[in-house]
């Protein structure tokens, strides 16, 4: 998780936590302090948990991460490992978080964290890695290319196009993301030299958003099925415009993750997008951010994933 969006994620809890639902008072005291806890998890990787202390929504110090924590992991009931702190503060732009070592997290595995911290009561969240999901076709088509702009920048559009089957009797929740590979590029004796690679997240208008399709705060397309959809093939047409420096940037390969996630997954970002979304306006009504997080603040849920990759050319 960015650190960009963890910040956003700290100080929406607060506005959610404070009761965005009720007319403000005037009433400046404030409640206890809780613990804010948030990780996305999924098969065969470590489980990292971010924990921070929740703040007065007048307190405009940064976000206080709590290093004192004791943050365990739960199969069931059954203890599994206590995880270790991880401080990147003094080498990097990171945050801290604390990491399991030993654990292998399994698919359709209910796992629970448990964290405890001298500042605040304890918290507990659980969740589970669903089944993964793969793409049953996907391609790109209307591609071109806008040179002729006054600007320095050259336009890129295209479609994808994606499909892939929803599985029956049973409610499911996915996130798509999309990833464009851009190469920067310099010319040496009329040949051209790649310099340097990486990839950009595309993401969605919210003019695009319906009930069951939200544009994510970080990028991509969070899905939820319907029962009309239930065990049905889903497909998808996602328009897409790139802007590349002209004379310096070219298309590389563009990335395709599928992503089957928990239900607490997609109604925690998707609450998180929609208020992202709504805040450039006063007159939104405000939104109510769900958690899952036992006597704090936060998200604990696990995700499986897919990935292809297409040439654009």
């Amino acid at each position: 998780m960015s650190r960009q969006l963890l910040h956003f994620v700290f100080f929406s809890l607060l506005l959610a936590g404070s009761g965005c639902d009720q007319a403000p008072s005037l009433n400046l005291e404030t409640t206890g302090a809780k613990l804010v806890v948030v990780s996305n998890f999924t098969r065969d990787k470590d489980i990292q948990v971010f924990v921070s202390r929740s703040q007065s929504i007048l307190d405009e110090e940064r976000e206080e991460y709590i290093l004192d924590a004791t943050v365990e992991i739960y199969e069931d009931d059954v203890y599994l490992e206590t995880l270790e702190l991880v401080d990147p503060r003094h080498q990097t732009e990171g945050v801290p978080y604390y990491t399991t070592r030993r654990l292998t997290p399994k698919v359709n595995t209910t796992y629970t964290v448990q964290v405890e911290a001298s500042c605040c009561d304890p918290v507990t969240a659980k969740s589970r890695i669903p089944n993964p999901i793969n793409f049953l076709s996907a391609s790109v088509s209307d591609f071109a290319l806008d040179e002729n702009r006054e600007e320095e920048d050259i336009l890129v559009s295209y479609m994808v196009n994606l499909s892939f089957e929803d599985p029956s009797e049973e409610k499911n929740y996915y996130h798509i993301s999309l990833f464009q590979q851009i190469h920067k590029y310099i010319l040496q004796e009329g040949d051209t030299v790649i310099t340097e690679s990486y990839l950009r997240s595309l993401a969605f208008d919210p003019d695009f958003n319906d009930n069951g399709r939200v544009a994510h705060i970080n990028g991509g397309l969070l899905v939820e099925d319907n029962l009309l959809n239930d065990g049905q093939v889903l497909s998808f047409e996602l328009p897409l415009n790139i802007e590349l420096k002209r004379e310096e940037e070219l298309l590389g390969k563009l990335f395709l993750e599928l992503r089957s996630v928990t239900e607490e997954y997609y109604r925690y970002f998707a609450g998180l997008s929609r208020q992202k979304q709504s805040s450039d306006s006063p007159f939104s009504e405000p939104v109510i951010i769900y958690d899952n997080i036992d006597g704090g603040l936060g998200i604990f849920a696990g995700y499986n994933s897919s990935v292809d990759s297409l040439y654009l050319q």
